[in-house]
């Protein structure tokens, strides 16, 4: 298997959740593969057998790499983000049990999650410092895989109603971290989306603007998002 890669800001580096090189030996946990050598590093972390790990996620700045260990309480997963530091190559928790899908603000102050639990999958906002949650932005239970936008002033997220999964967004407004939430905006209708495929964004080269938005600042979606 080899899930979910994604490369370093610096270019040198994907992050991916794998058993390469054997699978005989190895489950389903976070690797790094170097992009000049085409060496696959086991950075050794710990995980429950065979749960292993999912959802890496880089700071923006590359100093950080978020991931999700999976883990179970009985018969309910578990899952938790934990932060890797490529430098010192230490991990800690960053959240209780109950969080995964993690996406980094551009400032990488703050991280986008979905929270399980007994009602289903919702989408919040957390501290990437303490992991403390600071807004809520669904309670339906039917809501995961939040995407921060490349200014800090959206979150889109994918949804589903009866069986039909589709892409919602929506605006932040205010000064971080107090923001409220504008109502949700239904990107797509009856569009039947891939449910594992994690939404993303992309913007032209030349339409991306020079620096993030300062944190919190509102401002409107670059053309093209």
């Amino acid at each position: 298997w080899i899930r979910e890669p994604v490369m370093s800001p610096d270019g040198r580096t994907i992050a991916m959740a794998t058993d390469l090189p054997d699978p005989t030996r190895s489950d389903v946990v976070l690797k790094l593969y170097n992009v000049r050598n085409e060496r696959i590093t086991d950075l050794g972390l710990s995980q429950q057998a065979p749960l292993g790990h999912q959802d890496p996620a880089w700071r923006p700045d590359g100093a950080r790499l978020l991931y999700v260990r999976n883990d179970r309480d009985g018969a309910k997963g578990a899952p938790r983000i934990y932060s890797y530091n490529p430098s010192t190559k230490k991990t800690a928790p960053v959240t209780a049990p109950g969080y995964l899908h993690p996406s980094w603000s551009p400032d990488g102050r703050y991280i986008a999650a979905t929270r399980t639990s007994a009602f289903g999958t919702d989408v919040v906002l957390l501290n990437a410092a303490t992991g403390a949650e600071l807004l809520r932005l669904t309670s339906d239970g039917d809501s995961w895989a939040p995407t921060w936008s490349p200014r800090g002033d959206q979150v889109a997220w994918l949804h589903v109603t009866g069986q039909v999964v589709d892409l919602r967004l929506v605006q932040l407004e205010g000064t971080a971290p107090a923001w409220t939430a504008a109502e949700p905006i239904d990107i797509t209708t009856s569009a039947g989306l891939d449910s594992v495929s994690r939404p993303d964004w992309f913007i032209p080269a030349d339409e991306l603007p020079a620096s993030p938005a300062p944190s919190g600042s509102p401002a409107a979606s670059p053309s093209g998002s």
